[in-house]
């Protein structure tokens, strides 16, 4: 019977390191998931921002009277400037297909409302900003942005309504 003593302190042994390993693991999985989702909140926080300055920008663009190639490349310069594309690019990288889609679908909207200033559609009346093609490019937009939204909540697990706990 002397084996048993030292098969018991070797069994023991491998469960605890075995156990102390598995323990680690679960641990270093949790802290990835949590760094994923830190990277993801943040990169569709500078996504959304990016949009939103790119809107702000392009509509000062459309209140503006006048066309010519100066106007159309001071579009041209703040539909790039806030970054959009760069971000954009970062998301298809870590974030869901349905982000990646919807970040896709607001950006979109963006870029026609780019060109539409930049063909300077306007109506005779005044500037771009009173047309309805901008109009509705601008109701296109709100929809996109609430959809983008919804499923970036949706990622990362906040609750649908802040109203509601």
């Amino acid at each position: 019977m002397e084996w048993i003593s030292p098969v018991s302190t070797a069994l023991g042994a491998v469960i605890g390191v075995g156990s102390t390993l598995v323990t680690d693991r679960l641990r270093w999985r949790r802290e990835r998931a949590g760094q994923s989702l830190d990277v993801r909140r943040q990169l569709y926080a500078e996504y959304t921002a990016a949009l939103s300055r790119t809107r702000t920008a392009l509509d000062e663009c459309a209140r503006e009277e006048g066309h010519g190639e100066e106007r159309r490349q001071r579009v041209r310069e703040v539909f790039l400037a806030p970054g959009a594309y760069e971000i954009r690019h970062q998301l298809a990288i870590v974030a869901p297909r349905k982000i990646v889609d919807a970040a896709r679908s607001a950006f979109l909207v963006l870029r026609d409302t780019r060109n539409l200033l930049v063909a300077g559609a306007a109506d005779a009346d005044g500037p771009v900003a009173d047309s309805p093609a901008y109009r509705g490019l601008e109701d296109r937009l709100d929809r996109a942005l609430a959809e983008l939204r919804a499923v970036m909540r949706q990622d990362l697990g906040a609750v649908d309504s802040i109203t509601r706990r």
